[in-house]
Order: C-alpha cells, then structure tokens, then sequence
C-alpha cells in the first residue's frame, strides 16, 4: 500500500519563495549593474574632462566677476581652436615657436614641456600607417604563448646593428601602466587587431574578445639578425 507525500509545512513554503524571491531579485540587481557600469564610467569620464576644460578658464571668469555656467567650457575650447588656427598658419605658427622658444628657456618647465610636447607627438602619429604603431604579439616565458602589447617605435642596436621594436606591453585591467620591451624585429608578429579591440581586451582582463579567429602566428625560425651569410 503506497502512502501519500507528507504536506509540506507552511514554513517550508515560505523558506521556499523567499529564497526564490531574493534569488530573482538578485538577478535583476547584477543585470542592473552591469548595465549602469558602462553609464556610469561614462559619466565619470565626462565629468572629469568637462571640469579639467572647465577649469583652465573658470579662475580668469571668477576674477572678472562672471558667473554663467558653462561659459568657461565654453572660451577654453574657442582658446584651443584659436590655437589650431594659428598652428596651422604661418604667422600665427612663428608667434607659437616664438612662444615655445621662449618657455624652453626656463629651468624646470622646459623639461616638463618639453616632454609632455614629445608624448602628444607620439599619440598623433599613432592613428598614421606607419608599421611601428600597431599591435603586436611577442612570445613570452614558453614557446607558442605570448603577450600582446603597442609597438611604440623602432631603434638600432649599437655594436651589432640589429633592428629593434619598442613595444608598450600595458597592464590589465588598467592600461595606462605597464612595461616597455625592447624585441628585435625579427621576434614581432603583427597582429590583426585594431587598437581598439586590443584596449577592450586589456580593459574587461580578457573576458571581451574578438569574435573572429585572430593571427597571432609564430614569427617564424629565428633568423641572423645581422643578415644571412
């Protein structure tokens, strides 16, 4: 003779869809996080960019006694383009390198500006065809695994005159740091990946990659750096 199932309790139950309720719950709330991550580093980015803008005028504005919300945005960028003009005319462009002149002359500033001038330089030329800004795989501590990383600029090798790549190898998840490597030219891959699909990669540690197959490759046999014989 079969006996029929015990009742459940009415504790039971309610353990039951309270667990069900907050496992639906927190649900939502990962699913409303993970949405609200992207807006709110958004935002941060903006706000941070629109008060370093903001903040190169707003102290002369203050000084005059003018206090309109969002005028000073407003003049530093009408300052930049007016800077754009002149760099791209050759009158306004001697004034520039009068100017420039001027500040390379003074102990310390020189050196600051001087260097943050070569940096923006580089980063302009970053978007050119040139091969020696482009994204790169370098093998790394055992043979078929590599690291990915910016070739940044190319250099010879006194004594044995070998070629060789700079390559910025940045740290994950944060970009900005990293390690730069000097690698013969012979030992980079170029990969086929924009800079783009490289800094997202970087960014998320791996997690967002290119859906397609990537040629990473092996650069092939090692061969004599100062030519065959």
């Amino acid at each position: 003779m079969s006996t029929a199932p015990a009742p459940r309790s009415f504790f039971a139950v309610v353990r039951g869809s309270t667990s069900r309720l907050f496992g639906a719950l927190g649900n939502r709330l990962l699913a409303g996080i993970a949405f609200a991550i992207p807006l709110v580093v958004t935002y941060w980015v903006l706000s941070f960019g629109y008060g370093l803008v903001t903040g190169l005028s707003e102290p002369w504005l203050k000084t005059a006694g003018i206090n309109i919300p969002g005028l000073g945005f407003v003049i530093t960028l009408l300052a930049f383009m007016a800077l754009g003009f002149m760099a791209t005319h050759v009158f306004g462009r001697r004034l520039l390198d009068g100017f420039e002149q001027l500040v390379l002359r003074i102990p310390i500033v020189a050196s600051i500006y001087s260097g943050t001038r070569q940096v923006m330089q580089s980063l302009q030329g970053m978007g050119s065809q040139n091969k020696a800004k482009r994204v790169v795989a370098v093998e790394y501590l055992t043979p078929g695994s590599y690291m990915f990383g910016f070739a940044t600029g190319r250099m010879t090798e006194a004594g044995t005159g070998r070629a060789m790549t700079t390559v910025f190898v940045p740290t994950a998840p944060n970009p900005t740091t990293g390690l730069i490597f000097l690698v013969p030219d012979n030992r980079v891959t170029d990969c086929d990946m924009t800079a783009e699909e490289a800094t997202k990669m970087l960014v998320s540690g791996g997690i967002i990659m290119p859906t397609r197959p990537l040629r990473v490759g092996d650069p092939g046999p090692a061969k004599d750096d100062l030519g065959s014989r």
